[in-house]
């Protein structure tokens, strides 16, 4: 059978993706009906056929689309999107990748057994050693591949998420890429789908996988989607890879699976366009064809600003999904490491104490909101929560996105004094001054410091989070994360606990390939990226880049163990 023949066996149109815009990809024509798992007893019943089938073209989809069709594997993507590249194309773009090529390039230093114990310290056993073996010694392989297959430049970033951690590290594990005149997650998507159409890979967008075909043996032949509005069978001679997302905005999932509150799940969309609808399929048909599952309850933390009104942008996006814009999203406001950090602000409860460290990352940032009160109605302790800022910090940095020595906009409230702060913002004023008085105490030292929080400890707070000019003066210094709150006019807002993604999913071996709740693999089933229950992998986020890079490289790993089997 021809390669064309072999990819294709109705009718294709191909488009291509110019710059954020996609033309039109594969037409495939089916029949509407009801959904069925039956396999086509004939093979003219199949609408499509590729050796390898990808559902989804972000970064796990993107890894598995690259290296399978590198390897010489015909390969069908099933985007439900009208433009390739999830929420990746939206994102930082980074891969967190210890001991790549670039580092060594630069003179720093890593190795395999560094970054074995640094990924292992954060885990508490919650992963298999062979996910983090799998991902030590493929990311560097995946890195170097798409520098010189794909044309990507890669230059270091930002540092560990932990560099303190035995065998964290402060530069070079985030390698952000450039290719040709983008950047960020556009580069690293729009390389990898160039790269994909010279290799002869089809793509058919606006296609939305519903359910897996199985033989009698169990073993994972194909996949349904819609088109259309029409019902179409695709053929995977070799395997199908899962490559959806996360189940964020699928509420039922959210409510049963997160382990607290979180009043808004958002993804890397906020605030830069994007987006995922009905990503939660992934998961489902997963769990249909018998996957055992991990990591359900984790997700990438986040805290958000709730503007008035963003219950009806949510509830607009759900509706509108596939044509929502780039900076569509007006009333959910991030704040990953931007302004809760900076000197001259502290976070409280209700009550008016502090809970955690407030420079930290955004994962991190969201454990200390899910505590639960042991009295009374046994309310969420911590939620929500309130930003505080005096005067000094708000001519400086602001917060919420207000620029700095603004009026500030309604949705942040401004007081003389901290009790009457305290009173507009529902907190208790006894409280809030005595938790200003005892961080001002610390705050107020040379150097200043937190007993309490450790905030400005960590390399990351001091570099990322706090003042940039102060750390670049002295990267030592906690004074970049720190500064009294002595000064009013006060200024505060609301701040809620969110996520940017989940992180659960099918539970997969050092080869992508899922498995059933026995430990057995289901043949010709794969997954990568959000969906699949890699996690950090883990509970934790090791750095910048650690789900694109997670996803790429599994998705790399699927493609070539599906390609060469």
């Amino acid at each position: 059978m021809s390669d064309e023949k072999n990819v294709s066996r109705r009718n294709f149109v191909l488009g291509g993706l110019a710059t954020a815009a996609v033309a039109a990809g594969v037409t495939l024509t089916g029949c509407s009906s009801t959904p069925t798992t039956a396999a086509p007893q004939s093979s003219e019943a199949w609408d499509a056929e590729a050796d390898v089938v990808v559902i989804g073209f972000g970064a796990g989809g993107g890894g598995a689309t690259i290296s399978a069709a590198e390897a010489g594997a015909s390969v069908l993507v099933l985007e439900s999107m009208p433009v390739p590249g999830g929420t990746t194309r939206c994102s930082g773009g980074g891969l967190w990748i210890p001991n790549n090529h670039v580092m060594k390039a630069q003179g720093l230093s890593d190795s395999e057994e560094e970054a074995r114990t640094y990924m292992t310290h954060g885990n508490d056993g919650q992963i298999e050693d062979e996910l983090i073996e799998a991902y030590i010694k493929n990311g560097p392989v995946l890195a170097e591949f798409m520098q010189s297959k794909l044309g990507i430049k890669w230059g270091t970033g930002l540092s560990d998420y932990h560099p303190e951690w035995p065998g964290g590290k402060r530069k070079g594990r985030h390698i952000a890429p450039t290719y040709n005149d983008k950047s960020a997650g556009e580069a690293l998507m729009s390389a990898s789908y160039n790269f994909a159409l010279t290799k002869g890979v089809k793509f058919s967008l606006n296609t939305h996988a519903k359910k897996l075909i199985q033989d009698a043996s169990g073993k994972v032949i194909g996949v349904i989607a819609y088109q259309d509005g029409k019902e179409i069978k695709v053929k995977a001679n070799k395997g199908v890879v899962i490559s959806t997302g996360g189940f964020e905005w699928d509420s039922r999932y959210v409510k049963n699976f997160q382990r607290g509150p979180q009043v808004a799940s958002v993804t890397y969309n906020v605030g830069s366009g994007g987006g995922v609808f009905e990503a939660s399929d992934g998961l489902k048909m997963a769990i249909e064809a018998g996957s055992d599952l991990r990591n359900l309850n984790e997700s990438w933390g986040l805290l958000v600003y709730l503007l008035p009104g963003w219950e009806e942008e949510v509830a607009t996006y759900r509706q509108n999904a596939k044509t929502y814009k780039k900076n569509s999203w007006k009333k959910i406001i991030g704040d990953w490491f931007i302004w809760r950090g900076k000197p001259g602000t502290i976070i409280v409860n209700k009550d008016g104490e502090r809970f955690f460290n407030e420079a930290c990352d955004y994962d991190t940032s969201a454990y200390g909101f899910y505590r639960r009160d042991t009295y009374g109605e046994n309310r969420w302790h911590n939620v929500p929560a309130f930003v505080i800022a005096d005067s000094v910090q708000w001519s400086k940095y602001a917060i919420a996105g207000a620029a700095p020595g603004s009026e500030p906009p309604a949705h942040i409230t401004k007081a003389d004094t901290l009790a009457e702060l305290a009173q507009k913002l529902g907190i208790n004023p006894q409280g809030l001054e005595k938790t200003v008085g005892t961080f001002n105490q610390y705050a107020s030292q040379n150097p200043p410091s937190d007993p309490l929080f450790h905030r400005g400890e960590s390399y990351f707070d001091r570099a990322v989070s706090g003042d940039a000019a102060i750390a670049a003066q002295d990267p030592e210094n906690p004074a970049a994360c720190l500064a009294p709150l002595s000064k009013g006019p006060y200024y505060g807002i609301e701040i809620h606990p969110a996520n940017c993604g989940t992180c659960g999913g099918p539970r997969i071996n050092d080869k992508a390939q899922v498995v059933n709740v026995r430990g057995e693999v289901i043949p010709g089933l794969y997954a990568a990226g959000n969906v699949a229950g890699l996690g950090g992998p883990g509970v934790t986020y090791m750095g910048p880049g650690s789900p694109v890079g997670g996803g790429f490289i599994f998705g790399y790993v699927a493609g070539q163990t599906i390609a060469n089997g």
